[in-house]
């Protein structure tokens, strides 16, 4: 049985992630004011670049590469950098493409809302969401009903006890990571923002590689090099801070309205 300590704090990492959004949205709002349309194309960009284009990558590669389970770091590698070359690659070609009139430093926070604030939704609704139907189907002993035609009998074992073993303290860290995760995110686009402000290309590289090396230490998790959650999380949390400060460094290198080219 998964406990309900463990399916309210599902329920908790979903709706922080929603609140989570809104309230940057409502802060920066106030604070520096912000424009909708780069919190749109940021949020769609996200969803677009991460969610089709490098999802399409991943199944040639695993088609291709049938075995990359078996060699974890190579197959790490790829995956980080391969994150880092869409997440921000999309974000210089947004700028340049669809934001030439958002160029400013509010609009860079507006677009790394957008882009971040929708990442926390989808993977709250992906980890948390998914894992809470699961568990209300275990808990009502439906779970073979439902699954025993798709899954084998050994892969439905390792799912329950994935669902039990989990319990609140991850998903409740999981919610504390997507807090950092967001001003990571901001971060990012003000760094390719500034590249792109700035014509210095280089920035863009210096994004993909800053992206791969935060997403890295998870490739340990998963391969089990690290196994302790909390690692991660105080990781994340450490290059969270940063970001707070580089955001408000940030506005040294943009101009403070938006580009009339």
């Amino acid at each position: 049985m998964v406990s309900s300590a463990t399916l309210a704090s599902m329920v908790i990492m979903i709706v922080f992630s929603i609140v989570l959004f809104i309230g940057l949205i409502s802060f920066y709002r106030k604070r520096t004011g912000i424009a909708m349309k780069p919190i749109i194309v940021g949020a769609v960009g996200f969803f677009v670049f991460t969610q089709i284009l490098e999802k399409v990558l991943h199944v040639v590669v695993i088609t291709n590469f049938p075995n990359y389970a078996e060699h974890p770091w190579a197959f790490g590698t790829y995956g980080v950098l391969a994150a880092g070359v869409f997440e921000e690659l999309g974000r210089f070609l947004l700028f340049v493409w669809l934001l030439k009139r958002y160029r400013d430093y509010k609009s860079g926070i507006s677009f790394g809302i957008g882009w971040g604030g929708i990442e926390a939704i989808l993977l709250s609704l992906i980890i948390a969401g998914q894992r809470m139907v699961l568990a209300l189907l275990l808990n009502a002993g439906a779970l073979e009903a439902a699954l025993g035609a798709q899954f084998p009998a050994d892969q439905l074992a390792v799912l329950k006890d994935e669902l039990v073993s989990k319990g609140a303290s991850f998903y409740l860290l999981g919610s504390l990571e997507r807090f950092f995760a967001v001003f990571i995110q901001i971060a990012l686009s003000l760094l390719v923002l500034i590249g792109v402000v700035k014509k210095r290309f280089s920035l863009l590289v210096l994004a993909i590689f800053i992206h791969a090396a935060i997403d890295f230490p998870a490739v340990f998790f998963q391969t089990g090099h690290i196994k302790q959650l909390w690692i991660i999380e105080v990781y994340v949390a450490i290059i969270g801070i940063l970001s707070f400060f580089f955001i408000k460094k940030a506005r040294t290198f943009l101009p403070d309205i938006p580009s009339k080219s």
